[in-house]
């Protein structure tokens, strides 16, 4: 009976509560809706289901959309090869500029480390997307030359920003 009772109040009533006048009013689109298309036998228009109802269409699309179904941010939208995208997946992030600028100055901080041809390399290779071997064609050294001091400095950049 308990269970029945909490399926009838979400049924009736909705996991997102609205007003009373709002529910009637969307009642009352379905009737006007069904009534405009048998009449113009077309899906009738915003506007002329707002003039039929004698309201705004901004109070007819705000009542059209209480009554609309809620998504959830976890609906699976993409299910695949042993993936899925959920909706959320999908939202942008908001970019947060206080921690790209503290970011930023971290990393002026420890480049500044950094002597002038280790950090030419790390600008090389990770802000002009250079490859190992660009690298080395510009400094007249070998790929394997590049790559260990590629690691080298990386290894020494992470220790350094360990400590702090």
């Amino acid at each position: 009976m308990i269970i029945g009772e909490i399926k009838r109040y979400l049924r009736d009533d909705g996991i997102l509560k609205v007003s009373r006048s709002l529910k009637e009013n969307h009642y009352r689109i379905y009737q006007v809706r069904e009534a405009l298309m048998r009449r113009l036998e077309r899906e009738p228009t915003t506007g002329e289901m707002a003039a039929e109802m004698g309201i705004s269409i901004e109070e007819l699309v705000m009542t059209m959309e209480s009554g609309a179904e809620v998504e959830s941010l976890h609906k699976t939208i993409y299910q695949g090869e042993g993936t899925e995208i959920s909706l959320m997946d999908k939202l942008p992030e908001k970019e947060n500029r206080q921690e790209k600028a503290l970011d930023r100055i971290f990393l002026e901080e420890i480049l500044g480390t950094l002597e002038a041809k280790e950090r030419r390399l790390i600008y090389m290779r990770y802000f002009q997307n250079m490859t190992q071997m660009e690298i080395a064609h510009e400094f007249g050294v070998s790929q394997v030359q590049v790559s260990r001091m590629e690691k080298r400095i990386l290894r020494s950049l992470q220790e350094s920003a360990e400590k702090k």
